[in-house]
C-alpha cells in the first residue's frame, strides 16, 4: 500500500460481517480499517490475476 492520506468513509454492513472482521483485525494487530483495505486491497489483485488468466 501507498502513502495516501485516508479519509473517514460511512458504509453499511451486516454486524456479523464487521465483527468478524473485527476480531481477525485484533488478532493480526491492526485496525478495522486497516484490515478491511487490505482484505479488499487483496480481492482486487486476486481477480486481476484471474482476468489475466493467472
Amino acid at each position: 500500500m501507498n502513502d495516501e492520506a485516508r479519509q473517514s468513509r460511512s458504509i453499511k454492513m451486516k454486524p456479523s460481517i464487521v465483527r468478524k472482521a473485527r476480531h481477525r483485525a485484533v488478532e493480526e494487530g491492526k485496525t478495522l480499517g486497516r484490515w478491511i483495505e487490505e482484505a479488499i486491497d487483496e480481492k482486487i489483485e486476486r481477480e486481476e490475476r484471474v482476468k489475466e488468466g493467472k
